[in-house]
């Protein structure tokens, strides 16, 4: 993925020399409630300090703020006023939006939607037993990122000393998270006589620019400048992988005219113009690769389409597909990649949809479309089920199925979008079930990467509950506006709590096989990294109650050999924020570990130099 010259001028190349410790710390720490609050000199100017944390452990500086108070998702967030990142709405059948919810909240300390089950850590006795077994469990961890587009969109336009702090936060290896994949989005622009709304400051993040605005119009390769300078500074620190995916047609293959969609279930894309669009895809995966040296390791040419609500006038980009539309679609786009000898490089992805509706629709695909798939990619998003039904066999349903059709396929399946949707509460709440969610995903789903949905978020000072949707929070004004407000970071306990499993499950790492009762496999996770000798354990309790988990690593001989194995905990709590734990909260005994999981909590484990696995 090097070497981008002629991509975006101005993006500093990140190389090892430019590496720095996170840890160590001046600045004062406020943790009543989990309340972190970072404050530098310079009344909003951003450099870039280390802070200490909850617990002692620094991370990162600047004027971040951290509020992890008890801020609540509204109840629609159609009107929190978010501005349009992370948050769009879009309207459901059945009254729900895309991104939020119209049930009553209840704001108490990890408070859910009415109908969403607290799972436990496997037991209500208040202790597990958990074996780890040495058998490899699923494919290679291909690691962990996030989504640009929305918020790509608006920081892109930043000054470069902003910028660079922000990505260095998602995707520098020792300054941030490290994370190492990102989701290109390719736009299908907007006429503003027939999309007005993403002419809105609510809206204009979400309107992507296309790179051909017309039908008989040229290529425009300057368009979208800002998302693919932030892609360019991704890229410059560290992520190996980029995808691309495509959430309408250019609005004027579109029947409505509104990139945003038709009515519900209807497809928007005109007939006759399907190997049209795969053209346009194609076109623009190959200037990518051949202007500016990026190339797709997957392209997906649709988006939740068969979820079927995508309407003329909503705030973001969508177009429906029946399964037998995206069928059709898939074909061309594979046909399209194959006749221009594209296909070894970059393959199809399919179908971004929720797992339960790709399992549902998946004999409506043909054989050559299933074999053509360079990998499955799904929405880690699961409705809620309905009162009384149980909420860990109701996951394993939609799940389960999947898996196995997949590993029979021989396919990879990447959770490709995830986020806090049908949870609500305060920021812990939010974090527990986020991690919770990505365990499911590991154990239960076998997914072998996973991908955040919008990274970064607007603040909002009217709707606390803006936090709950982005890694993090930065002020925002218009696009148009070519004097950025004073930069402000509210890092949310998602950021912390993401940083532990990627340290701990970096890109190689094997999962694990849990062997345990009483639904362990949903709320632990392990993970062996044959390289670095690393073994790493991820607790996730979002029961009030603490819990005393036993953890036997016997199959690994750690402790029975002349080897120096070292054990660091760290924890993300109301208290915590990815902070190493004392050794009064763990107990290390022959070939097992003891430790005490708080409620509302995610901890993980992480055990080095491992013998390799048998």
């Amino acid at each position: 993925m090097a070497g981008v010259d002629g991509f975006v001028n101005g993006i500093r190349e990140v190389g090892k020399s430019d590496r720095r410790s996170i840890h160590g710390s001046t600045e004062e720490v406020n943790d009543d409630y989990g309340r972190l609050r970072l404050e530098m000199a310079g009344g909003g100017s951003f450099g870039v300090g280390e802070v200490e944390e909850p617990g002692g452990r620094s991370r990162h500086g600047g004027t971040e703020e951290m509020n992890v108070g008890n801020g609540m998702l509204r109840p629609d967030m159609a009107s929190a006023g978010v501005g349009g990142i992370g948050v769009g709405e879009v309207e459901r059948p059945g009254g729900r939006s895309r991104h939020g919810s119209t049930e009553e909240v209840n704001a108490d300390h990890g408070g859910l939607l009415p109908e969403t089950e607290i799972l436990t850590v496997c037991t209500p006795q208040g202790h597990a037993q958990v074996r780890i077994s040495p058998t490899r469990m699923g494919q290679t961890w291909r690691g962990w990122g996030t989504s640009l587009g929305w918020f790509a969109n608006y920081i892109g336009k930043l000054p470069p000393d902003q910028l660079t702090h922000l990505l260095d936060l998602l995707f520098h290896p020792s300054k941030g998270l490290g994370l190492n994949l990102a989701r290109y989005l390719i736009g299908g622009s907007f006429n503003p006589l027939l999309s007005p709304q993403f002419l809105t400051e609510a809206c204009e993040a979400m309107a992507i620019p296309g790179y051909r605005v017309t039908a008989s119009g040229p290529y425009d390769w300057s368009a979208d400048s800002r998302q693919r300078r932030v892609l360019a500074g991704a890229i410059a620190r560290g992520v190996d992988e980029v995808e691309a995916v495509a959430y309408s047609p250019p609005w004027w293959m579109t029947v409505s005219g509104d990139t945003a969609g038709l009515s519900v279930g209807k497809t928007n894309l005109k007939k006759g113009y399907y190997l049209a669009y795969a053209g346009y895809l194609a076109d623009v995966v190959a200037h990518f690769r051949e202007q500016w040296n990026v190339t797709f390791s997957t392209l997906n040419p649709a988006n939740e389409a068969m979820e079927g609500w995508w309407v003329r006038g909503n705030r973001q980009e969508g177009c429906n597909f029946n399964a037998t539309e995206l069928n059709m679609l898939v074909a061309h786009v594979v046909g399209t990649l194959k006749t221009r000898q594209m296909l070894d490089r970059t393959g199809v992805a399919g179908f971004d949809s929720f797992a339960g509706r790709t399992f549902q629709n998946w004999e409506e695909f043909s054989p050559l479309v299933k074999s053509a798939l360079s990998r499955i990619n799904v929405h880690g998003y699961v409705p809620p089920p309905k009162n009384g039904t149980d909420a860990r066999a109701y996951i394993e349903g939609k799940f389960g199925p999947l898996r196995k059709r997949a590993e029979a396929l021989g396919k990879e399946v990447w959770v490709s979008e995830m986020g806090p949707l049908f949870v609500t509460g305060d920021d812990m709440a939010v974090t527990a079930f986020i991690a919770r969610c990505i365990i499911q995903s590991v154990n239960i789903l076998g997914a072998s990467a996973w991908v955040f949905w919008q990274a970064i978020n607007k603040e909002s000072e009217a709707d606390p509950s803006a936090l709950n949707w982005g890694l993090f929070t930065i002020p925002y004004n218009r696009i148009n506006n070519s004097t950025a407000p004073p930069l402000r970071v509210t890092l949310s306990r998602k950021y912390y709590m993401l940083q532990q499993f990627i340290q701990g499950a970096p890109k190689g790492s094997l999962p694990l096989n849990i062997e345990a009762a009483n639904g362990c496999h949903h709320s632990i996770a392990a993970f062996f990294h044959p390289r670095r000798h690393l073994l790493s354990v991820f607790i996730v309790n979002q029961d009030v109650a603490e819990y005393n988990v036993s953890v036997s690593i016997s199959s690994f001989g750690v402790f029975n050999r002349a080897i120096s194995a070292t054990i660091e905990v760290n924890r993300t709590s109301y208290n915590e924020a990815g902070s190493r734990i004392s050794s009064a909260n763990y107990e290390v005994v022959p070939s097992s570990l003891r430790v005490v999981a708080p409620g509302n909590s995610v901890t993980s484990v992480l055990v080095s130099n491992v013998d390799a696995l048998d």
